[in-house]
């Protein structure tokens, strides 16, 4: 029996999604794709196509198809169902009311909000550093914000769910800086490095209910396109 292009993507999906097929990995060679899923060679390209559409894979000409790091995924509306992929641990450092930074405060306004630090860990090495500030209002619906610990599975997950209004990431934007040294701190470096640093701001309705920063190690492949 003939099998499907949807199939084909199913399968690549969940052995990336579990995390036998890891970020930078090479794909099957099309004729292997052919053969295991009696497909011909258009039916793969396409199930190609809808990963790259999905972010799962990338090309690199006369090299092959490789395994996208999905944090460009986790980055946008997926980031509010969860940030970690497989093999991968959130450890909560704090939650604490206080002042809005001022960048913060450009998008959640001036005054109180819930700060919540951490980090994202692939055994003992620091992937990426996060802090998320939350507009108070959320703590009222969502009283975990304000302790140490992980929300399940995000909180914006948890009030979008409660409420019952929806929440979307409003914009995204990805930067580039020299450590800081709470960068440092955070990530467990000794020495200056060029970081990425990726912000979010999450509304509902047309406000403002969270913004978020995520700072990630250097030498640790985020994909921006």
């Amino acid at each position: 029996m003939a099998g499907t292009v949807a199939r084909m993507a199913a399968y690549l999906k969940a052995r990336i999604d579990r995390g036998t097929l890891e970020a930078g990995n090479k794909l099957p060679p099309t004729a292997s794709l052919m053969k295991q899923f009696d497909l011909s060679d258009n039916a793969v390209y396409r199930g190609i196509a809808l990963l790259k559409a999905e972010g799962y894979v990338y090309s690199q000409q006369g090299k092959g198809v490789f395994v996208s790091d999905r944090r460009k995924l986790i980055a946008g509306p997926q980031r509010i169902r969860g940030i970690t992929q497989a093999g991968e641990t959130i450890h909560h450092k704090l939650s604490e009311r206080v002042e809005a930074p001022e960048w913060v405060a450009e998008h959640l306004g001036k005054g109180e909000c819930v700060n919540r630090v951490r980090t994202v860990q692939r055994g003992d090495f620091i992937l990426q550093a996060s802090q998320s500030w939350v507009h108070v209002d959320v703590a009222a619906v969502v009283p975990e914000v304000d302790e140490p610990e992980a929300c399940d599975p995000t909180w914006q997950a948890v009030y979008e769910e409660r409420s019952g209004n929806a929440v979307d990431v409003a914009s995204k934007t990805v930067d580039a800086r020299i450590t800081t040294e709470a960068d440092r701190e955070a990530l467990g470096l000794d020495d200056d490095f060029a970081v990425l640093v990726m912000r979010s701001v999450y509304v509902t309705g047309d406000k403002v209910i969270g913004v978020g920063e995520g700072v990630y190690a250097p030498g640790h492949p985020l994909s921006i396109s």
